[in-house]
């Protein structure tokens, strides 16, 4: 049986292959730069054949502060003996052009062991580039989409709440109008009226006429229920006063958050709860919601509140209105607050966990895509901005539920990032 030999190709042969179809820019040089050997598609690229390039150098083919870059790190490692490799340099043509290119240079050595020159290669990675820059704009738009849906998320929520408080302001409003226009003080007006009607014979008119005789009587009923009207009317004001001071509560709370600059600072974590709770108060009063604070001890961290506040309204906005379909029990949310994890991998977790109607197990890996929601006139983004923002402060949201009509948990967390001397 005849055995196949693998032809053995000599290596001039090779290294010729090798450098007429590599695709990057491959080069031999001296210790003066000047070209030994190049690949064809460096010469393609200087517009040129692999003939006319032997013996020159980089300038002869372009402006030398094009070739300034390239030739710093080739000289360097000419003078060190060192290789750079996957160094990235950026070239700005003079038309405007910018191109990118990662490079690794290494000595080349002679028979002696001295360095007589580099060989190099260079890989056009402008493609690339200018993707990662699309990209990075992409999720910058996306980042301030989502600020500003989350923002939009909190007005929304601020503008529910004050109307919430405005139907209790209308029903304060009304019930004191129809106590004003059924006041008993009519009565007092017709009860002066006949005295002034028997003023010169009050005497007569109080012991003999049958109307005078029960005066007195009727005007002390009428003194009890002009004292009880008064109060009623002043304990409707006052809730009237509360009402407009709850409004200008939430919506300086809101306004707070709404001028300032976002970005992490020194901040304590359940400041930022409880003006979410505030700014949800309206509705979780009117809903009969009972809140549960298990805080923990938590240091002063740095935050973006703007972000923070966006999930928090939100979660607990999601919460209340999770508790809507069951009306035939007691509602709760329960906020949680502490640390977890060991020292080097702490971090800050809060949960939002209410009672209300659950999550199927089928929505439960979609709760937190674009565009998905449950709701009748959701809009699919509450949730999905909330783990943008989550994101960007490199933490995460996740859900839990035991199923529909047992209740569901939202956990945030949040690597931590302690404020020393606060």
């Amino acid at each position: 049986m005849n055995e196949v030999k693998e032809a053995a190709l000599p290596d001039q042969m090779l290294v010729s292959a090798f450098m007429a179809n590599i695709p990057e820019h491959v080069y031999f040089k001296d210790r003066q730069l000047r070209f030994l050997s190049v690949s064809r598609s460096l010469a393609q690229h200087f517009g040129c054949s692999v003939e006319n390039m032997l013996g020159k150098t980089v300038p002869d083919f372009i402006d030398a502060e094009l070739a300034q870059p390239f030739d710093v790190v080739q000289l360097r490692v000419i003078d060190t003996g060192e290789p750079v490799i996957d160094h990235v340099i950026k070239r700005a043509w003079g038309d405007g052009r910018v191109t990118w290119y990662l490079i690794s240079v290494l000595p080349l050595m002679d028979d002696n062991g001295e360095i007589a020159g580099v060989v190099g290669i260079n890989k056009d990675i402008t493609a690339a580039k200018v993707m990662e820059q699309e990209l990075e704009d992409a999720n910058r738009h996306l980042r301030e989409m989502s600020r500003t849906a989350g923002m939009a998320e909190i007005a929304n929520n601020v503008l529910h709440n004050v109307g919430n408080v405005l139907n209790s302001v209308n029903v304060s409003a009304g019930l004191i109008g129809d106590k004003v226009r059924d006041s008993k003080a009519k009565g007092l007006d017709r009860a002066v009226q006949l005295m002034n009607e028997h003023s010169a014979d009050l005497g007569a008119f109080f012991t003999a006429d049958a109307k005078g005789k029960v005066l007195p009587g009727y005007l002390n009923k009428l003194v009890l229920a002009l004292s009880l009207e008064r109060e009623s009317i002043a304990a409707e004001l006052a809730s009237l006063t509360r009402s407009i001071e709850h409004i200008k509560d939430i919506v300086a709370t809101q306004q707070a958050y709404a001028g300032a600059t976002s970005f992490p600072e020194p901040l304590q974590i359940k400041d930022l709860l409880e003006d979410a709770l505030r700014m949800n108060a309206a509705s979780i009063q009117r809903h009969q919601i009972t809140i549960i604070r298990k805080f923990a001890e938590v240091p002063v961290m740095r935050l973006d509140k703007h972000l923070v506040l966006q999930i928090l309204v939100n979660l607990i906005s999601n919460a209340k209105r999770a508790m809507d379909g069951v009306p035939d029990r007691a509602h709760h949310i329960t906020l949680r607050m502490g640390i977890e994890g060991a020292a080097d991998a702490a971090r800050l977790s809060i949960t939002v966990e209410d009672d209300g109607e659950g999550i199927a197990a089928e929505n439960l890996p979609r709760l937190f895509a674009h565009g998905f929601t449950t709701r009748r006139n959701g809009h699919g983004f509450g949730l999905h901005s909330c783990a943008l923002a989550a994101k960007e402060m490199g933490g995460a949201i996740t859900a839990m539920s035991p199923g529909p009509g047992r209740g569901a948990v939202f956990t945030l967390k949040l690597p931590i990032t302690p404020t020393k001397g606060l």
